[in-house]
């Protein structure tokens, strides 16, 4: 008896452990993301989303068909991402159109460096994208 009881509060707790993987995947996925700054990936320098841009980038990662969908200063796209929560990976392809604006360079980053992502970390209400390019950009939750 003893046996089946341990037995059984190992299952819930195993149980309980998948769940907060999943909870994990959720905060990643359905949140619109918002760029707040850059970080070279060479030299660590900040570099602040600008406060006066018409409007603010963001992302989103739906949770069917691994979609991503991309909303820029002026500019819109869409792509395909690939993750594990297990490893921080991550893997996003991302096109837009190109409609020239005031701070369309951010764009530019953003779209470059999504592009060249390997991994990623959530920390609270904070996304970092790490980038095999120039930038790694960091996000909050909106």
């Amino acid at each position: 008896m003893k046996k089946i009881v341990i037995f059984s509060l190992i299952l819930i707790l195993v149980g309980i452990g998948c769940k907060k993987a999943n909870e994990k995947d959720a905060d990643l996925l359905k949140v619109n993301w918002v760029l707040s700054y850059i970080q070279d990936t060479k030299t660590n320098a900040i570099k602040n989303y600008p406060s006066d841009a018409a409007r603010k980038i963001s992302i989103d990662f739906t949770d069917s068909l691994n979609i991503f969908s991309f909303s820029g200063v002026c500019n819109g796209g869409a792509g395909t991402y690939s993750y594990s929560s297990s490893t921080g990976t991550i893997k996003i392809s991302v096109g837009t159109t190109f409609i020239y604006c005031n701070y369309v360079e951010w764009e530019e980053y953003a779209t470059q460096n999504l592009n060249t992502a390997f991994s990623y970390k959530i920390n609270g209400n904070n996304l970092v994208i790490y980038s095999n390019g120039s930038y790694n950009l960091f996000f909050t939750q909106n």
